[in-house]
């Protein structure tokens, strides 16, 4: 046991390694949109530069100081709030730089603002409840917590790789979220006329809106994960840390 927990000592600072330059480069992409567009090309708001910026510390110095508050235990917890955070700014570019900002700021009709953003909050919060109650569900009906988290005595030990029986938990007991996924996924494609039908309305940044478009899907598609990764990474071991007194920790899959 104790060599387990030596093993894993360092596991949460060499992801938090691994994922922090990707996280820093989404950031620095998201910046540049949201100046390049808003301020320069736009010239309306400096507001979404700001937030990006802010986006960045939060994402830079957030797993940062998550790894160091764990003090080399890896809990499960710790490592879920840090990908929370990649997860996190992979959104803020996809959902917020591409889709929200631009209906939020970019010169266009009233109603094409509401129009945007009234249906583009609505199906995201629609698709991130439905993903919590599916999940939710499969944690209690499935014998998942008992596969997924195996005892060593003074800690619960989980590996990243049971991630996937999770998955084939939702796959077998829920095929209704699989019609759920191909309709979120739909707008992709119907996205393409839509685009084209009113580009004239929006004039030059037609192409603009109809990217906006085309990546709503995907950024509904990380919140899904970052969902699922709520509830199996942060609020499950917080339980069971609460219920059994034990912390539950994680391990590579290379650690015996």
């Amino acid at each position: 046991m104790n060599k387990t927990i030596n093993n894993s000592k360092n596991f949460l600072w060499s992801v938090v390694k691994k994922t922090v330059p990707l996280t820093l480069f989404i950031n620095v992409v998201s910046i540049a949109i949201a100046y390049g567009f808003y301020e320069m090309a736009f010239r309306v708001s400096l507001v979404p530069f700001f937030l990006a910026m802010a986006m960045l510390i939060f994402a830079a110095l957030g797993p940062v100081m998550i790894a160091t508050i764990d003090r080399g235990q890896s809990r499960l917890v710790s490592l879920g709030l840090a990908n929370g955070i990649m997860i996190g700014s992979i959104y803020f570019f996809f959902g917020v730089v591409c889709f929200f900002f631009y209906f939020l700021f970019a010169p266009m009709p009233l109603y094409a603002r509401a129009g945007g953003l009234v249906p583009g909050i609505a199906m995201t919060v629609y698709w991130m409840v439905f993903t919590a109650r599916d999940v939710s569900r499969a944690l209690k009906t499935s014998r998942f917590v008992q596969q997924a988290f195996e005892d060593k005595g003074d800690v619960l030990q989980y590996r990243l790789q049971n991630i996937a029986k999770l998955e084939s938990v939702l796959s077998s007991r829920s095929p209704s979220g699989k019609l759920h996924m191909y309709l979120v996924l739909l707008i992709a494609p119907l996205s393409l006329v839509i685009g084209r039908v009113l580009t004239p309305a929006f004039g030059s940044h037609g192409p603009i809106l109809l990217a906006a478009l085309i990546l709503f899907p995907v950024s509904q598609w990380i919140a899904g994960i970052g969902v699922r990764q709520y509830f199996v990474m942060v609020r499950l071991p917080r339980m069971l840390e609460r219920t059994q007194g034990k912390s539950v920790i994680v391990a590579s899959d290379d650690i015996h």
